[in-house]
């Protein structure tokens, strides 16, 4: 499994939240293919980690990616600062 980490600076939590809400309800999410979950971690920065199978599989979903940070204005989503993949190695609950 692969983890693609992008990291934002930026942007409104809250709006964010409700775009999720609402994508969510409605079943309007457009995920790209092979994505087999998704994680956003709010800190000093914002972290959208999302999980593949492959390696192949995370770099097929960029144009994907690409065309999501086009569907959320900037102010909203942030500036991403970066992506980064990383091959999980490990994976549990405790």
């Amino acid at each position: 499994m692969f983890a693609r980490v992008a990291t934002f600076e930026g942007g409104d939590v809250e709006r964010l939240r409700e775009l999720n809400e609402e994508a969510m309800e409605n079943r309007t999410m457009d995920t790209p293919e092979g994505m087999r979950r998704a994680l956003l971690l709010q800190g000093d920065r914002r972290l959208f980690i999302t999980f593949f199978d492959s390696r192949e599989a995370v770099e097929a979903a960029e144009a994907r990616f690409e065309q999501m940070g086009d569907e959320i204005p900037e102010d909203v989503r942030g500036r991403r600062v970066s992506v980064d993949v990383y091959e999980v190695l490990f994976d549990g609950e405790l």
